[in-house]
């Protein structure tokens, strides 16, 4: 803009000097003088007015720099805003993208700790150290990033937070930082998508000769602890509490119960309340089992698939749906 404003400038004023500098054209300064002399030469189309000059040369310097402030602070702008989204990218790789919106529209996003329902999901790979035995680092990091990657579009797309990648273990919860009214319901779909997308990875891998890869999932509904912990410096966004380490005891379960998917009956009961006895359809619900840290039997779900045996038998449809 300051380029193109001088350039004007400078061709206008050396086409006012080569005019001015012909032994014929009338020069003068500002409006003529009394008489009609002066008038007349004032009048003359070859004269020349200094003052007209001049006072163009500053209304063009006045109207250039005004408009390259506005465009100077047009770019610093855009380029601000470009810094700002760039920020806003990069924490979303860190932080679920739920939680960035919260921190960027709130200036206390979480506030104090509370205490609210939320449904939690822990999903981990089974045999993860004898798959890694004998690969390459590159190989492992490759197989890991292919899985979180899909596992936590699973999380997003069933409207959950993505609490933590733990190495091979993925933590999602459902109704953090703000509830919902199918919280229960969204985990149990998140669950079964995480399933459905690794059934189809594994078709991948095998046609790759790549072994395939199991996952064991846990479900828990209940109270938890939300707010943040860490140093000033570097606070991290937690979900704490019982509820939590039953998730991920259930998770563990899912070895000794020989299937993919273990719920807890709270979780199970919450989705009924949501939406009906539909969604549940494919889970069992299972003798109670003592769960590692607890002291008493608990009730819980899963997911009987074909060609997979309980450990222990299941109860009858019947005595499931009237509990």
């Amino acid at each position: 803009m300051l380029s193109s404003g001088l350039i004007i400038i400078a061709t206008w004023s050396v086409g006012i000097g080569i005019v001015a500098l012909q032994p014929e054209t009338p020069l003068g300064f500002g409006l003529p003088g009394p008489g009609p002399a002066a008038l007349a030469r004032y009048l003359d189309p070859a004269f020349i007015d200094i003052a007209a000059w001049a006072t163009g040369v500053f209304t063009a310097c006045l109207i250039t720099g005004i408009l390259a402030v506005v465009v100077h602070r047009t770019h610093r702008l855009v380029a601000a805003q470009a810094c700002v989204e760039r920020a806003r990218d990069n924490l979303a790789r860190h932080v679920s993208a739920n939680l960035v919106d919260e921190l960027a529209e709130l200036d206390e996003p979480f506030g104090p700790a509370r205490i609210q329902d939320a449904a939690i999901l822990f999903a981990d790979v089974i045999g993860f150290t004898s798959l890694c035995e004998g690969r390459s680092p590159q190989a492992v990091m490759a197989m890991l990033r292919g899985f979180h990657e899909r596992m936590a579009d699973c999380v997003f797309e069933a409207g959950g937070t993505l609490d933590k990648f733990v190495g091979d273990s993925v933590m999602a919860t459902f109704g953090t930082p703000k509830p919902s009214r199918r919280d229960a319901t969204n985990a149990l779909t998140c669950a079964r998508k995480m399933l459905a997308c690794l059934d189809a990875w594994n078709t991948e891998r095998r046609a790759q000769g790549e072994p395939v890869l199991k996952i064991g999932i846990g479900l828990h509904f209940g109270p938890v602890v939300l707010g943040t912990i860490g140093h000033e410096r570097r606070v991290e966004y937690a979900v704490l509490g019982d509820t939590v380490n039953t998730a991920s005891r259930l998770e563990a379960l899912s070895r000794d119960l020989q299937t993919s998917l273990v719920s807890s009956h709270a979780l199970i009961e919450k989705v009924r309340a949501e939406v009906g006895e539909h969604t549940v359809r494919g889970m069992h619900r299972h003798p109670p089992v003592v769960v590692r840290g607890r002291m008493q039997a608990m009730e819980v779900w899963i997911l009987v698939e074909h060609g997979c045996k309980p450990r222990l038998p299941l109860f009858e449809a019947e005595s499931a749906t009237t509990s």
